[in-house]
């Protein structure tokens, strides 16, 4: 019997997962943020901004936001690193990615954006300063593996902050 895990109040084959959420996020990038204003009644910018602040980052640090989208905590994080900072923005669903890259770009900023697997990390063992998974974790079809991902590109004493 296939594995299987949750999907919203649904139970589904664990190989289908992912293939579902990339439809509905597919579906929403464009209006993600707005969504998030609404659900949250703004909550999320807050939530968001703590947790940049949670992060004790200086700069010259390297941060990884994983399944960071729309690049709303990427950007915080840029600035809390400086110049001589690094912020690698990921997510696995490509059309997230491109919402998040884009607005980068329009605000002149380049970090490099990687379309990758949370549970899968095409990341150096102890590179980064600081992962930061927001709220990407939930959508994960083994957290379990992802976190461990997390934690094996997370330098010793490095901070994991996960909404």
């Amino acid at each position: 019997m296939e594995d299987r895990t949750h999907f919203g109040y649904e139970e589904v084959p664990a190989s289908e997962k992912a293939r579902r959420v990339r439809g509905v996020f597919d579906s929403v990038a464009g209006r993600y943020d707005v969504m998030n204003d609404l659900m949250s009644a703004g909550l999320h910018r807050l939530w968001k901004r703590f947790t940049v602040a949670q992060a004790g980052l200086r700069p010259g640090m390297r941060v990884l936001d994983v399944a960071g989208g729309t690049a709303d905590l990427t950007r915080l994080f840029l600035k809390e690193v400086g110049d001589t900072g690094a912020v690698v923005l990921t997510d696995i669903n490509y059309s997230m990615l491109s919402e998040g890259r884009d607005r980068m770009l329009n605000e002149g900023r380049t970090p490099p954006t990687v379309q990758c697997d949370g549970e899968k990390l095409p990341f150096p063992d102890n590179y980064f300063d600081c992962v930061c998974v927001a709220f990407g974790l939930r959508n994960m079809t083994h957290k379990d593996a992802a976190l461990a991902e997390m934690n094996r590109v997370l330098k010793p004493g490095g901070r994991l902050l996960v909404l």
